[in-house]
């Protein structure tokens, strides 16, 4: 199987401080190694916790730190599994570049489903890693038990990106420099990265600066700069080209939809309009919340996905009762509905 050594980048804990932890003070069995990816590329996973099985796909150039406070909670109750995909943290960069695309991870986490004998499992998405959710739901059907699509769209990004079509032609001038000079490029993305300005930026682009404590953002700004753009620069060009739109309708899995109510990066109507598509999906647009909402409000995203398990008959309660003759069984599918939730609402 995998390596034991240590990883170099553990989940992050994240800085937030709650008055009552997150997973109630207890340690949960936790393991992690290394797996093959579909062409051989060592790509690192971890497991934390037992019970039916949650596996969370982050977005893209990001980390476990996207879904940390989900993973302290759920793990509980839960086999809370995530991996870094190909070229992210722990895991190596492929040999060839060209394999950065959304359908090549999702055929990663497939080779990660076989390694682990999972039993079909609920996919949590974030940004990007809703297309990857997608994209592995389209390629096997039957390890998804549910989905959780949070902050995502069914295409093409950067059309909508900042609501604003500039950006998909700043990627675009990004990877000529980088054809010009790669190393001269390289130097330009670290020292960019690392300026205090961008931390700023960053945390009135993709967080609520108001609520995603400042220590949080600067570690996603650390990544950020210590991974190889030419990562960044590959997947766009697949990612902006992805497109679900044409097959939704085929979904017959619970799906929850999760939307921040300021999501500059990807605005609330590609969230409105994956719930128009996935027949029987729960739209929940959180006020106040920005592109990392389950990051902004933890504790509500939190709940809202509880809910939602157990609405599905997923989680580890919802089992118990549908196995106990004196209470009537969980729905199996979980009706069409909409909700926008306050951050008091944890």
């Amino acid at each position: 199987m995998a390596s034991p050594s240590y990883p170099a980048h553990p989940r992050p804990a994240g800085t937030r401080r709650f008055r009552k932890p997150l997973n109630g003070g207890l340690d949960v069995p936790t393991r992690h190694g290394w797996f093959q990816g579909h062409d051989g590329t060592r790509l690192f996973y971890c497991v934390e916790g037992e019970g039916p099985p949650l596996v969370f796909c982050y977005g893209m150039v990001c980390s476990s730190l996207h879904w940390t406070y989900q993973i302290q909670r759920l793990s509980t109750r839960h086999q809370a599994v995530w991996f870094d995909y190909r070229g992210h943290q722990n895991s190596e960069t492929p040999a060839d570049l060209s394999t950065l695309t959304i359908p090549s991870i999702a055929k990663d986490l497939g080779c990660l489903f076989d390694e682990l004998k999972l039993p079909p499992a609920v996919l949590l998405g974030h940004s990007m890693g809703v297309n990857v959710v997608l994209e592995f739901y389209r390629q096997r059907p039957r390890d998804v038990a549910g989905m959780v699509l949070a902050n995502g769209t069914a295409k093409r990004p950067l059309e909508t990106l900042l609501n604003n079509t500039v950006i998909g032609h700043t990627f675009t001038l990004l990877s000529r420099l980088h054809d010009l000079s790669p190393r001269l490029f390289r130097g330009f993305w670290r020292n960019y990265l690392e300026n205090p300005v961008i931390d700023a930026i960053v945390g009135i682009g993709g967080f609520n600066p108001h609520l995603t404590p400042p220590e949080d953002i600067r570690m996603y700004v650390k990544q950020i700069s210590q991974m190889d753009p030419l990562v960044l620069l590959n997947l766009v060009a697949n990612y902006d080209s992805y497109d679900a739109t044409a097959w939704l309708h085929t979904i017959d899995k619970p799906t929850l939809i999760l939307a921040g109510e300021n999501d500059d990066v990807i605005p609330p109507a590609q969230q409105e309009l994956l719930h128009q598509l996935i027949p029987g999906s729960r739209l929940a647009t959180l006020a106040h919340a920005s592109h990392c909402s389950q990051m902004d409000l933890p504790e509500t995203v939190n709940a809202i996905i509880e809910e939602f398990l157990e609405r599905a008959g997923i989680s580890r309660r919802a089992e118990a009762e549908a196995a106990s003759p004196s209470r009537e069984s969980a729905s199996p599918t979980t009706p069409p509905s909409r909700s926008r939730h306050q951050p008091s609402a944890s």
